[in-house]
Order: C-alpha cells, then structure tokens, then sequence
C-alpha cells in the first residue's frame, strides 16, 4: 500500500506531520480526517514537502544488496509462474521488508495501476533499484522476456553481495587487531610506563633502553601527535577533494592500480563487475553498443568507463571490441581473449558469463592469499610491539630488584 507524507493541523490546532498508508491520496485524507487531522499538504513519501528529502527517501540507502538481489528472484519466480506484475509485486511489498524496499514497491504498484510501464516506475526510486536494472527491465519488457531478466538482475546482484563479503571479511580481522593492539599499547604507554619509570627517575638511575625508546616515543606523541593528526587529516580531505576531480581521480586511479598486490586486486574486481554487468545486460536482449554506455554510467572507475565510452563508439561504427580493450592495458588478457572468441563465434554472453566467473574465482584467490598472509603478519607485528612495550616495563622492575638487594 502506498505511504503518503503529509503536513495538517489537528483538532487541537497544533502543526502535525507524518505519514500513512493508503490506496490513494483521497483515501489518506478520509482516514486522517477520521484521526482528528486536517491535511493541507499531501505527497507520496518518496517525494518532499519542505524541499527536503523525507524520512523515506533517506531509508532508501539502506537497503542492502542482498536484500535487493532476493527481492528481484522472488519477483522473478513469481512471474515465471504465470503471476501478473501487479499481483506479483502486491505480494512482495505485503511481506515482510526494509521500510525503503517496501515503500518502493508499495508506488510501483500504484504506478503500473495506472499504466505506467514497469521501466518507468522502477527508475522512480535508483536509490533502491540502481539505474543499471532500470536498462535491464527497459531492455527485458521490450523484448518480452522479463522474467528471464530479472532473473539475471538477481544473479547479478548476488556475484555483487558476494564480492562485497569476501571483501569486508578480508579486512575485518585487520582491523580488529589493529583496534584491541593500538588500545593494548595506548593502556600500557599512558598508565603504566610511566608508573615504572618514575620511580627510577626519583632514584637516579639509568632506565633501560627499550623504557627509554618508550618515553621517547610517548613524549613526541604528547608533542606532535595533534600537529601529525592533524596533517594526516588534511591529507585525506585533500585526497577525498582529488578524487572527486576528474583529473584528480584518474591519477589517484592511476596509481593504486599501479601498486604490486592491490592494483591487480582492484583490477580483478572491476573487470568482474563489468563481466557481469556486460553479460545481463546483453542476454537480457540490449545491443551491444548500449550496454558498453549503460555499464560506462554505472562503473565505479573513470579508467574504464574512459575506455567503454571509446569502445561503445568503436562498436557503433562496425569495429570488434576486443581489439578496443586490449589496447588500453587495463584488461585482463584472458578477458579480452574470451571476448574475442565470444565475438567470432556469436556468443558473446556466454563468454561475457564464464570470463566473470573465472576473475571471480580469481578475486576469491587473491582475497584468501591477502588474509593467509595478513593475519600471521598482524600477529607477529603486534606481538613485537606488545613485546617491547612489556620488556620497557619489566626491565626497570628487574633491575630495581637488584638495586634493592
């Protein structure tokens, strides 16, 4: 059922806002006028009353992809069994949702009621459904096969999640032990060390080396730590600012590609993504020269989207793709020899397909290699860091005992 945001004044005069849930705008009001509530303003939640984003539209960003991927394959499965659209996603938004999902669906439905295609409706919320499946269903209601699209929305939105797993997993052990380890250390340095070594200090005594490094250590992170902080900090925004630059952003680009390990990581990952993208989009029955466009718009990296908008142009003017990618160096060799192979032989998205899922396999290799090695690394770096701050305590306490004997 449609959610309306609304702005009234109640029974007792006072200025009321929120929102309800109605069939239609006239419905909204009888129900609020039953509440006690006399509405002067009324518009569909997704829309603003104030020139501001309503509690709705900002819930839009939350919805996950994982939730996005499994709401497409039960719309997709309804549709195969011969389930009309608009009974097909009433049932889905009466389930149990994300508000975002299930306000969305709940104004597509009242848009296809009144004729709307189911393009159009979809594209009304890209904060829910991105613009690339909005193409997707454009291209699948065109050619009568939306099912089968939505199906292919949904594997790709899976691969999607599923790359997005394997990435965070990757990272979180890191993180934790950076976090408990830089607290471990902080604690020891802020309280202890200098417990111990005051009273070597009062005695006159020589402190140990590792406590002296300690000290030192402490003293220019109480002298410099806000002036570095705040350095560190400028830096960042700086990078932040380039790469929000074009020129900026491609060189950022540039370079992260260009480190050891992680550039070909990024690469990989890319090169899945618009695998993937290319594939859906092009089984789903849109040409090939407005695929490349749709997946340029909707790539995360100016690198390639620079070289899609060239090859989209090449391909238009009868030219072979392949030969376009491989020029740019960007690619993966065996995804422009694939693509190749898929155009000679006329099957160019079932290349597309198992190309994505060979650097799929390829990333999933890479993201284990980087957590087998990361984790041992973590743990003998915080181990030796943990070690000297404990010898920077102890040493003086040893030597302390035998001053006293």
């Amino acid at each position: 059922m449609p959610v309306y945001a609304y702005r009234g004044v109640s029974l007792a005069g006072r200025n009321v806002t929120g929102n309800i849930e109605a069939d239609s705008p006239k419905s909204a009001r009888a129900k609020l006028r039953e509440q006690g509530i006399l509405a002067s303003d009324m518009r569909a939640a997704v829309e603003t009353h104030t020139g501001r984003r309503s509690r709705v539209s900002l819930l839009s960003r939350r919805v996950s992809v994982r939730e996005l991927s499994r709401t497409i394959r039960q719309l997709a499965t309804l549709l195969s069994a011969g389930i009309p659209l608009v009974d097909a996603v009433t049932s889905l938004s009466h389930r149990k949702l994300a508000p975002a999902m299930a306000t969305s669906l709940a104004n597509i439905r009242t848009d296809l009621t009144e004729g709307m295609s189911f393009e159009a409706a979809v594209a009304k919320h890209p904060g829910v459904f991105p613009p690339l499946y909005s193409g997707m269903i454009r291209a699948g209601e065109a050619t009568g096969a939306l099912e089968t699209v939505l199906h292919r929305i949904a594997d790709h939105a899976e691969a999607s999640a599923r790359l997005q797993g394997q990435m965070r997993s990757a990272m979180t052990y890191p993180v934790i032990m950076m976090v408990v380890g830089g607290g471990i250390v902080t604690f020891l340095l802020a309280y202890v060390v200098p417990q111990v070594t005051r009273v070597f200090l009062e005695a006159n005594q020589t402190l140990p080396l590792p406590t002296r490094m300690m000290m030192a250590f402490g003293e220019f992170a109480a002298a410099w730590g806000l002036q570095l902080a705040l350095v560190g900090a400028s830096g960042l925004l700086g990078l932040r600012y380039a790469w929000t630059t074009e020129t900026g952003g491609r060189r950022i680009e540039r370079i992260a590609l260009a480190l050891p390990w992680f550039g070909e990581v990024q690469r990989n990952v890319a090169m899945a993504r618009l695998c993937h993208t290319l594939s859906t989009l092009v089984a789903g029955g849109m040409p090939l020269v407005e695929s490349l466009r749709v997946s340029r718009d909707v790539t995360s990296s100016r690198l390639v989207a620079d070289v899609l908008d060239l090859s989209a142009n090449a391909v238009s003017e009868g030219e072979p793709l392949a030969p376009k990618l491989g020029k740019s160096g960007l690619f993966n060799p065996m995804v422009v020899d694939m693509i190749a192979v898929g155009e000679r032989s006329g099957d160019l998205e079932n290349m597309l397909s198992r190309a994505a899922e060979a650097l799929d396999e390829e990333v999933s290799a890479n993201i284990e290699t980087m957590t087998g090695l990361v984790e041992p690394i973590m743990i003998l770096f915080m181990a030796g860091v943990v070690l000297l701050v404990i010898l920077a305590i102890l040493l003086p306490v040893f030597e302390m005992n035998q001053l006293v004997r």
